[in-house]
């Protein structure tokens, strides 16, 4: 079958160089086409190897970024399980501080028992020594009563009158002295105010001393001290206001 194109090549050619020339031109129109699509597919080629670069470097990408991913799992891991030990020593912790509160509550109740039987035991002891106290002061007293006359029969050669507990008026209402006693002395009357105390303090003789002082009589008035012990501070204060002092034991100052 003669094709178009060698057809057309008859009107110049003979019929043998008019189908030679046909099949040379078909031949080299094949490989012509052969040539492109080859061109075409090396393209295609040469994207796909920078495609399958580009995807290789992502995957490493990804490898990597998964890698960083497990690492940050493994870190987030251990410190939960730090936490969570932590969490277990705490709850140790605060079971062993409940405890120790506990305890610690149940010592206070004791002391509190404890504090409850003290002062309970204290107040009796309040009562016991009142009572002592006052069984001493009146014991003083009388032995005053008894003592301090001839002391100021012997020292100053006071002819006594009186000699008793007593009443007297104050300026600012009135005191009830543990001794009073009235007398001569050298033909002059003399009144003599006494304290009676186990122990004399200083501050007991200054207080004593300012009633004394407001005291209004036509007697000479004469403070003295009678007890057991005085401190040093209240023997000079007793010196220097030129009151006296006697003591249980017969002793007379200054």
């Amino acid at each position: 079958m003669t094709s178009a194109l060698e057809e057309k090549l008859r009107a110049a050619f003979s019929p043998e160089q008019a189908h030679l020339l046909a099949e040379v031109i078909r031949e080299a129109y094949d490989d012509l086409v052969k040539a492109k699509d080859f061109n075409e597919l090396k393209a295609i080629v040469a994207d796909l190897a920078q495609a399958q670069k580009r995807t290789e470097e992502r995957v490493e990408e990804l490898a990597a970024a998964q890698k960083r991913t497990e690492e940050r799992l493994e870190e987030l891991a251990a410190a939960q399980k730090r936490t969570e030990e932590r969490v277990d020593q705490l709850t140790i912790t605060v079971a062993e501080l409940a405890e120790a509160q506990k305890r610690t509550e149940e010592r206070v109740d004791q002391l509190a028992a404890a504090q409850e039987r003290t002062e309970r035991a204290v107040k009796q002891l309040a009562r016991q020594v009142g009572g002592l106290s006052e069984a001493l002061g009146g014991s003083l007293e009388d032995l005053a009563l008894e003592v301090v006359p001839e002391i100021l029969e012997y020292r100053w050669g006071m002819e006594i009158e009186f000699c008793d507990r007593d009443t007297l008026p104050l300026r600012n209402g009135e005191y009830e002295f543990d001794l009073v006693i009235r007398g001569q002395v050298e033909g002059r009357p003399v009144l003599v105010l006494g304290e009676v105390k186990s122990n004399i303090t200083e501050s007991e003789v200054e207080r004593f001393l300012n009633l004394v002082a407001q005291v209004a009589a036509p007697e000479e008035v004469r403070p003295l001290f009678f007890g057991y012990r005085v401190e040093r501070a209240a023997k000079a204060l007793i010196r220097d206001r030129d009151a006296v002092m006697v003591t249980t034991r017969g002793k007379y100052f200054p």
